[in-house]
């Protein structure tokens, strides 16, 4: 009997010591999963301390030495679960895994960033094994891998290759922020409020290990407003309004956060150039969900197949909105780039293969880099926004007046994203009150009043207020003069008469 314990021991010791921190991760995983499906209590509760157990060990010292929030949550959400399984409240216990798995991301990406600074190779490799784990960097990331791969062949590559693998995973958290958005809207759509709140958790908490990077590059205010808009979204989804209303209110929310994206990015934020982008951010996810969702012909993944659908049926919906002004681009490419997404469109409906999809991926990527590159600095007037923002505001009294409610919101969302956003830090220079008075009196107290079907005379009074406010920001702003930046060629004449679709033209 001895004999055969000591011969368990040899063989079992050996997996359990070269356990990664990405298999730990992925048992703590495992283990929250199985709490929610144990059949009694106390199986419930035995399995919530093992995935507890492995937070203590492998990963909760790290949470505090570089990030005491990610603690904090972590821990509260481990308690809630445990409270809230004792009374069999599973969707709760479902979301609060979300925050602890997600968590574990930032707080593994943190001490990869921590090991490139130390110029700890090992370190960096150990952490890294977690966003392998999970993202199957292998498989999916052919790029991060190579670079992995030199760390471990030369450790003094990390110093070059690290950087670049952060910055590639930053992409990755990027992509995410927007995926569980779009996934939250369509699962609206169909009614499935259960999915849409998993989407809006997952999305705010992929985005916490985004924020550091969105703060360092755009600035704390830009940051933490892209914060609150994620967790506004679980606040929409948690509320008890009807389903219409939440798509309607997480659409506006995932315009709102793609144009700081955008802005994070360093990339046109004109109309075309948000279009151009968010098409391009489709067509990354839709090569990834597709990797994973199809093989030889047959759905393997059928949640993976339904996102690749969402994804891709985005993309081909915001190029149909903007194929007369990416035409007026380029013609040939427009063509070209219309043609690529109609057979990705065939091969995926065919479950066809996946190596023929990743290359008109590649094939429409191009082609979006070409139409991104018919663009130029272009000198704006900074008056020229307000005069525009003036013109569709009385549009959208007229529009209201008339019982058309749809097109006064849509008139006054555009006159704050494709106008006022732009104004909004030269004149914070010189007012920082009244530049947040005039962005809470439109883009949330006027849009509510339409949404909520406030009288005429109401709506009017309001935008009237707003108007004289913009006349007193006229004053103070003319010292700046004109605003320098990088736009489409033809997205200029946006400026000057926009249209009354609402911002991307990526509304479902």
């Amino acid at each position: 009997m001895f004999s055969l314990i000591a011969l368990t021991f040899i063989i079992t010791a050996p997996i359990a010591f070269s356990a990664t921190l990405g298999d730990q991760w992925d048992s703590l995983k495992a283990s929250l999963s199985s709490a929610e499906k144990s059949s009694t209590k106390d199986e419930s509760l035995t399995n919530l301390q093992t995935a507890k157990n492995i937070y203590v060990d492998n990963f909760k010292n790290a949470a505090i030495s570089v990030d005491a929030e990610s603690d904090i949550l972590i821990t509260n959400a481990f308690s809630n679960t445990e409270s809230i399984l004792s009374t069999g409240n599973i969707e709760q216990a479902s979301l609060n895994r979300q925050i602890i798995d997600k968590t574990i991301y930032k707080i593994a990406f943190m001490k990869m960033q921590l090991a490139i600074t130390q110029n700890n190779s090992a370190d960096f490799l150990s952490w890294f094994t977690v966003m392998e784990k999970k993202f199957k960097i292998s498989e999916n990331y052919s790029d991060i891998n190579t670079l992995s791969d030199s760390i471990k062949s030369n450790s003094s590559l990390l110093s070059v290759n690290g950087p670049q693998i952060t910055e590639k995973l930053l992409e990755i958290f990027k992509l995410k922020t927007v995926e569980e958005l779009e996934e939250a809207i369509a699962a609206l759509d169909k009614g499935d409020l259960k999915s849409a709140k998993t989407f809006t958790y997952e999305g705010l908490y992929y985005y916490r290990t985004l924020h550091p990077s969105i703060e360092e590059n755009i600035g704390a205010e830009s940051a933490n407003k892209l914060l609150d808009k994620m967790e506004s979204t679980i606040s929409v989804t948690m509320s008890d309004k009807p389903i219409d209303v939440m798509k309607s209110e997480i659409t506006q929310i995932s315009e709102d956060v793609e144009l700081i994206i955008r802005q994070y990015e360093g990339g046109d934020v004109s109309e075309l150039g948000l279009a151009l982008s968010g098409i391009k951010d489709r067509l990354n996810l839709v090569q990834i969900e597709y990797l994973d969702a199809v093989k030889d012909g047959k759905i393997i993944n059928q949640e993976e197949y339904d996102e690749t659908i969402v994804f891709l049926t985005k993309a081909i919906e915001i190029f149909n909105s903007n194929k007369l002004a990416f035409t007026e681009l380029s013609d040939p490419t427009t063509e070209s780039l219309e043609k690529n997404l109609a057979d990705i469109d065939v091969l995926v409906s065919a479950k066809g293969s996946t190596d023929e999809v990743v290359t008109l991926v590649e094939k429409s990527l191009a082609n979006i880099t070409i139409l991104q590159e018919f663009g130029g600095a272009v000198e704006i007037d900074i008056l020229e926004y307000f005069d525009e923002i003036e013109r569709l505001l009385n549009e959208s009294k007229i529009a209201y007046r008339n019982g058309d409610a749809d097109m006064a919101f849509d008139l006054v969302t555009s006159a704050y994203l494709d106008n006022y956003e732009f104004v909004e830090g030269p004149l914070g220079e010189v007012d920082p009150e009244l530049v947040l008075k005039i962005e809470i009196d439109m883009r949330e107290k006027l849009r509510n009043m339409i949404k909520n079907n406030e009288s005429p005379d109401k709506v009017d009074a309001q935008i009237d207020m707003i108007l004289v406010d913009l006349a007193q920001a006229k004053k103070v702003i003319p010292e700046f003069g004109t605003i320098v930046m990088l736009i489409l060629s033809v997205a200029i004449i946006s400026i000057i008469g926009l249209t009354a679709k609402s911002r991307l033209s990526i509304r479902v």
